[in-house]
């Protein structure tokens, strides 16, 4: 074998044996890293709506640290822009108006590889009754995408469940 030919064997068993290894991390390395919404839906029976009636485009930040810390953020498409002169002028219920297109809570996470959950223990949310819980989510991942879904529930005689995809960002 010449050295042209050993080189260029030498490059393809490198990428070969670097996409095999991109493959085997834990699903907890892949989730590791800053993640983008990409969408937020309620999926209620054959129907799909914006994710808790929040005004499209809903975005946001999904955060995973390698040390086990985590924090999401979503928000939905404010009704316009204020000052915030003119937003402290509003009355409590103008102001909640703002605020209800507003999420936000952070804790740890742990995964379960073979389940292909993630739980997230909030320390604090926003919503005060999330507050020292747990929420677990189905987890998949294909390529830079992860798919989150909560579990189905009961929601006036149809099956539902949020389903929120996130694109990585780092």
């Amino acid at each position: 074998m010449d050295r042209r030919t050993f080189l260029v064997s030498s490059v393809g068993v490198l990428a070969t044996s670097s996409s095999a290894t991109a493959d085997q991390l834990s699903l907890r390395s892949r989730l590791v890293g800053i993640w983008s919404l990409t969408e937020a839906v309620t999926v209620k029976g054959d129907e799909t709506v914006p994710w808790f009636g929040r005004h499209p485009p809903i975005t946001g930040i999904l955060i995973y640290g390698e040390n086990g810390w985590m924090s999401v953020q979503i928000a939905g498409a404010p009704a316009g822009t204020i000052s915030r002169a003119d937003f402290y002028k509003l009355s409590a219920a103008d102001r909640a108006v703002w605020f209800d297109e507003y999420y936000a809570y952070y804790g740890t996470f742990e995964v379960d590889e073979v389940a292909h959950v993630i739980t997230h223990h909030i320390v604090s949310s926003l919503l005060p009754y999330e507050t020292a819980t747990i929420l677990k989510r189905t987890v998949s991942i294909d390529g830079d995408m992860v798919s989150l879904l909560t579990a189905a529930r009961d929601d006036g005689g149809k099956t539902s469940f949020n389903r929120l995809v996130w694109k990585k960002a780092t």
